[in-house]
């Protein structure tokens, strides 16, 4: 999928990703991973990838590797680079929460270049269970 890089798309992409990890047999903790995941991904592009440019694309790519479901969500912008005085609020927790949760998180970038992000959501949780004390 290729989409123009605005705020309005990011719904269109994350429910063509919903219906696509539906059909799969995706569980529904995996769902909800990768619904955050995807608003997270396709946000940054949104908001930094095209900063200093005119509104570029944003590409997402899904397909099973496995038992996973993989994601790539990519830009042609000015990649990542230090920004300390952005005028942009933020927590800057969207990468390391992509990070969490997800299996597999590989994040490549070129300035000047693009960014992308590749992410692997199991298709079966792999976290039930997860936090139960153990007697």
């Amino acid at each position: 999928m290729e989409v123009p890089a605005s705020a309005e798309t990011i719904s269109r992409v994350r429910a063509a990703t919903e219906e696509f990890a539906l059909a799969r047999g995706i569980c529904e903790q995996s769902l909800a991973d990768l619904k955050t995941i995807v608003s997270e991904a396709c946000s940054n592009v949104v908001r930094y990838a095209y900063e200093d440019t005119e509104p570029g694309t944003l590409e997402v790519e899904l397909d099973v590797i496995g038992e996973d479901l993989r994601l790539r969500v990519r830009d042609h912008g000015s990649g990542i680079t230090p920004k300390p005085d952005a005028d942009h609020p933020t927590l800057h927790m969207g990468l390391p929460l992509i990070g969490a949760l997800s299996n597999r998180f590989v994040l490549a970038s070129e300035r000047g270049v693009g960014t992308e992000v590749e992410v692997h959501v199991p298709l079966r949780s792999s976290r039930l269970g997860a936090g139960l004390l153990q007697a």
